[in-house]
């Protein structure tokens, strides 16, 4: 199973938001002498330090499908695969007349993105029996 975490930019922009929030309750606590805006704050700095030394998990994959936070999907479903304006768009299998796509970001995972793609063929052209030549 490969795991791609959110890349280094985009967690370093959340820790900063959450930075900037604790910063602002920080005042306030120190103002208003508020033990709430204390509580926030503590936990503004606590999401920063996670977000930046353990970024979240936005995708997993493994020979049986591909799982993100709100969708698992397996491979064998998986008609279409297409990165299109920085999106890599995988078109699923539908019984109705409308066909869903999971969309990934790929500036999500940064300098990984090619070889996501790559393993995301991979795992497809594996799924459905496909081999090189040679």
């Amino acid at each position: 199973m490969t795991t791609y975490r959110l890349d280094r930019a985009p967690a370093l922009a959340i820790a900063g938001v959450a930075f900037v929030v604790a910063a602002f309750t920080g005042f306030i606590a120190f103002v208003a002498t508020s033990w709430i805006a204390g509580v926030v704050t503590v936990l503004a700095v606590l999401v920063a330090a996670i977000v930046v030394l353990r970024p979240p998990v936005v995708a997993r994959l493994d020979e049986h499908g591909i799982r993100t936070r709100r969708a698992r999907e397996r491979w064998v479903d998986v008609e279409d695969v297409t990165v299109r304006e920085g999106l890599l768009l995988l078109a699923l299998d539908e019984a109705g007349d409308e066909q869903r796509v999971l969309r990934l970001s790929l500036a999500t995972f940064g300098a990984r993105a090619p070889e996501l793609v790559r393993e995301v063929h991979d795992r497809l052209n594996t799924a459905h029996g496909y081999r090189r030549f040679g």
